[in-house]
């Protein structure tokens, strides 16, 4: 090849590497309809094997409300300073558990799928973005049975119940940028995908998931102001206001939401950052 035909040639180029934002961006809402389409099919095959199928995806929340009512309720007297115990508990824990379960799938996307990942060039975020809508609509469920457990404790329903919407978004925004965040983690130390469930354990027993933090917290100490900092402790609260009322948190609806975009940006950039060394590694 002569030099004057090698100048023109433009320069190779790593077939995974990553293009620039806008057109990242661009080909990966072009993929919408694969997201769906495969978090669709994974809801339909997780119960195929299974006698009553997709009957668990009611069955399931509903238990899991029964088992932890039984024993942080009448066995251990967690209720106290809270009237409808068993609704406070149902909000608690299935808005904790979409993050719970998005975020460790995410961490799960990258290191499961590394064959397709070598094979085919494509927006590695698509990864772990598939995981969360796949666990957002698996929560669906989670739902019904919550507002049919308002509907049998006698809470009126309320237009104030459509302000769930909003806040499972910005919870979802949240829980996005988090999935992305353990989905590199777990690229680099697969022991991440062990350690997470002691993590959300944690988490569990810091946000007020089973207990409420004003029946053991002073208003107005610093620990008050810790729990405010707390992203699940926000969601959580500001689902439990929209089913049972109360005065409305809007200073945990603001440090919710700041909460979602930052961790959504960071988390993305940051996933982001490594795009080529998924392939790689």
């Amino acid at each position: 090849m002569s030099t004057s035909t090698a100048e023109t040639l433009a320069p190779l180029r790593d077939v995974h590497a990553s293009s620039r934002l806008g057109p990242y961006l661009t080909d990966l809402y072009g993929r919408r309809s694969y997201v769906w389409h495969v978090a669709v099919n994974e809801l339909r095959h997780r119960q195929i094997t299974s006698v009553l199928g997709n009957l668990w995806h009611l069955l399931n929340p509903a238990l899991t409300i029964g088992v932890y009512y039984l024993i942080f309720g009448p066995l251990l007297g967690i209720d106290r300073g809270v009237d409808n115990f068993l609704l406070f508990l149902t909000i608690g824990l299935f808005i904790f558990q979409f993050t719970q379960k998005a975020t460790i799938d995410g961490a799960k996307s990258i290191v499961t799928n590394l064959g397709i990942i070598r094979a085919v060039r494509f927006p590695r975020s698509l990864l772990p973005t598939t995981s969360t809508v796949t666990e957002f609509l698996a929560s669906a469920p989670n739902f019904v049975v919550l507002y049919f457990v308002a509907i049998v404790a006698g809470v009126p329903v309320s237009i104030r119940w459509l302000a769930m919407v909003p806040v499972v978004a910005i919870q979802l925004v949240f829980t996005l940028g988090a999935a992305m965040v353990a989905a590199r983690m777990a690229h680099h130390f697969i022991d991440t995908i062990q350690i997470l469930p002691f993590v959300f354990r944690l988490v569990l027993y810091s946000s007020g998931v089973i207990f409420s933090v004003d029946a053991y917290v002073e208003s107005d100490s610093w620990v008050q102001w810790l729990f405010t900092l707390n992203p699940m402790y926000c969601y959580i609260t500001l689902a439990r206001w929209s089913v049972l009322g109360g005065d409305f948190p809007a200073d945990l609806l603001l440090s919710g939401s700041v909460w979602a975009v930052a961790m959504l940006v960071a988390g993305f950039l940051w996933f982001r950052a490594a795009e080529e060394r998924y392939a790689r590694d």
